[in-house]
This record gives structure tokens, sequence and C-alpha cells, in this order.
């Protein structure tokens, strides 16, 4: 076929419904589709807009009391689990965790597993004292909810004996 102009386009060309300067755009356009399809899967198995390899985050504090495993980036009203890896203090056979109050209200707490033995509230914290067999030097607590809130939260967690643990937390709508 042969081409006189590339735009506007001659009677020849659309009646052999070839446009070049259309198509072109067109293939250009489907190429950054596919792309932006392919990025968007990437995104995704990799966990970075939901569950998966790189969507939990582990923090720990100096002296290596508490360590934490947590997502950052959480969906409001959707299940969540934090979970805390405590040493146990030598012969111990409980673990007494300090929480921010804002883990119970904010983060929407529906479980915690083990049960904690007691709890007490103390200003803008909560004591949960849990039980551990002896000679275990490890305890680790689960802590299951469904965020409340959209946006930052700070939280902290430390051992009776040991220092403060701070994450943040991200809940998007």
């Amino acid at each position: 076929m042969k081409v006189i102009h590339d735009d506007p386009p001659m009677r020849e060309e659309i009646a052999a419904g070839f446009y070049p300067a259309f198509e072109d755009r067109w293939r250009r356009a489907e190429l950054a589709g596919r792309w932006l399809m392919l990025a968007f899967v990437v995104v995704c198995a990799l966990g970075l807009l939901g569950r998966g390899p790189l969507s939990e985050h582990t923090r720990s504090n100096r002296d290596g009391s508490i360590v934490i495993h947590y997502e950052p980036v959480a969906r409001f009203g959707a299940p969540t689990i934090v979970r805390l890896d405590t040493r146990v203090p030598p012969g111990g056979d409980q673990v007494a965790v300090t929480i921010a109050k804002e883990l119970v209200d904010l983060f929407g707490l529906e479980s915690i597993t083990p049960r904690p033995q007691t709890w007490q509230v103390a200003g803008g914290n909560i004591r949960l004292v849990f039980p551990v067999i002896k000679g275990e030097t490890h305890a680790v607590i689960r802590f299951t909810g469904s965020p409340s809130f959209r946006g930052a939260v700070d939280l902290t967690a430390r051992l009776d004996e040991g220092e403060t643990l701070s994450w943040s937390q991200f809940a998007v709508p």
C-alpha cells in the first residue's frame, strides 16, 4: 500500500483500514499498559500492597529482650497479627510485658495468645503477665486484631527488665 502523507490519512489508507499515525500511538499505549500491569503484579507478589515476603517487618530492641514481627501497612478493619518473641528472665516462670494502650484501643485487639494471667492498666500503658513453663528461655505472644484507625499510630512494648521497643503501623482504608 502506498502512503502519500502521514497525517491526515488519504482515502486509500482509510479504505484499506490502515492509518499509520494512529497505529503507532495505539501500539505504544498497548506496550505501556502491559508494562504497568506487569509492575502491578510484581509489586503485589512482593507483598508491598498486602501479604507477601516484604509485607512483614522484624524489629528488636537494643538488648534483644523483645523481637517483634508485624505488618507495617495494614488495612483498616482487616485482620492482622503482631507477634512478640520475648526473653524469659533466668529461672522465671512468667513474662511481664508492658504495651501501649493504643495496641488495645486503636489496634482493635481481638485476641491474645496465650491468655495473660493478669492485666494492669497504668496511665497510657497496660501490663500483661503471661505464665511460662519453667526452664523456657523464650515466650511467643500473638496479638490479633483489626486496625480501627486510619493513618499512622506509634506503639511500644517492653519487658519489666528490658528496654522499650517502639514501632509504627500505618492503616490504609
